[in-house]
């Protein structure tokens, strides 16, 4: 399955219109992938700067048209006045000095998170300089949550080789990069925030969530065990009050209880999700981000992400050694989220 033609497929034919602003134009990674995703009609671009005249010259010394990209200059004034003010009425117990709120939307990532916030571009793509930290501060802090869920989480897309002969299509593991310990209602969150997310990239697949343990129904007794089998039960009611038939839900399921068919069937044989599973959610953060890289380091699937999820509007965290092509794919999968 070639994910990144999919992919970018989907997203021209929802994204002709949509714009999506690049906070570090800075970096000359940036510049290239925005380019690439104006020549291939993905998204309208925006890229915001203390100084235009700057910008344009950096890049066309070093062989970047910005032509076709639109150019804004850091300016609070054009930001929505009352989005601002709801900022800083949140944290008026903070006092926040006037020159400190002014300096505040001087900053690349929160002019650009404001710009996203007040209406005028639909998506922000940004993590190649600022680390995940800043993004998530930025993001959690202005943007803020979706209405069905309560923090921001992760996920990344695993795509398999072409000769792997359990799983052959994209399946997503939350949360690898956001959450250390989330409790009974955060794990609820993230395979809610997931669903969606997974939804929106493969609408067209059927959907099985898996609670990952180290134990199949009940095969282990331990403490660290409910938490899991708590938030399934989250989860499931969740969905079952949407009367979403299309969602199966189960847990705590092993991981090769959850991919694989017949040890799905043996050790849950009443399981719908167990053998079938295309989202895994993790306990922790630990085993999250240990699973990805084994998956991707030893069994050779590629590692799409961290994508944002859970946020009011769509906001990717990038890899600091994301490369153009990482970013130019990003932006295409940030955009399915709209």
């Amino acid at each position: 399955m070639d994910i990144n033609n999919n992919i970018l497929k989907f997203a021209k034919n929802i994204g002709k219109k949509k714009r999506i602003i690049l906070p570090e134009s800075f970096d000359t990674r940036v510049l290239n992938a925005a380019t690439m995703i104006v020549r291939d009609n993905i998204a309208s671009v925006i890229l915001p700067t203390n100084n235009k005249k700057k910008l344009i010259d950096m890049a066309s010394s070093i062989g970047i048209d910005l032509s076709e990209i639109e150019i804004v200059n850091i300016d609070v004034e054009i930001l929505d006045k009352n989005k601002i003010c709801e900022f800083f009425n949140a944290r008026k117990e903070k006092k926040i000095d006037d020159c400190d709120k002014i300096n505040l939307f001087n900053d690349y990532l929160y002019f650009s998170m404001m710009y996203l916030k007040s209406g005028k571009c639909d998506a922000c793509v940004c993590g190649a300089a600022y680390d995940t930290a800043d993004v998530l501060r930025a993001s959690f802090n202005i943007i803020g949550t979706s209405k069905n869920v309560k923090i921001v989480s992760s996920y990344f897309i695993m795509v398999p080789p072409t000769d792997n002969c359990v799983i052959k299509y994209p399946i997503i593991f939350a949360d690898c990069a956001v959450n250390p310990e989330p409790n009974v209602f955060g794990l609820r969150d993230i395979a809610v925030s997931s669903v969606e997310s997974f939804r929106k990239t493969f609408p067209n697949r059927n959907i099985n969530v898996s609670m990952l343990s180290f134990s199949t129904k009940g095969s282990s007794n331990s403490k660290s065990l409910l938490k899991i089998k708590d938030a399934t039960d989250l989860v499931k009611n969740y969905f079952k009050n949407l009367n979403d038939n299309i969602v199966n839900v189960d847990g705590e399921l092993q991981f090769d209880a959850s991919i694989i068919q017949n040890i799905g069937h043996k050790k849950a044989p009443n399981s719908q999700v167990a053998g079938n599973a295309n989202i895994l959610i993790f306990p922790d953060l630990n085993s999250g981000n240990i699973g990805y890289k084994i998956a991707e380091r030893l069994g050779r699937f590629t590692a799409i992400g961290p994508i944002l999820q859970g946020l009011l509007y769509p906001v990717s965290d990038l890899s600091r050694g994301s490369s153009s092509e990482d970013i130019y794919l990003t932006s295409a999968i940030v955009l399915n989220h709209i």
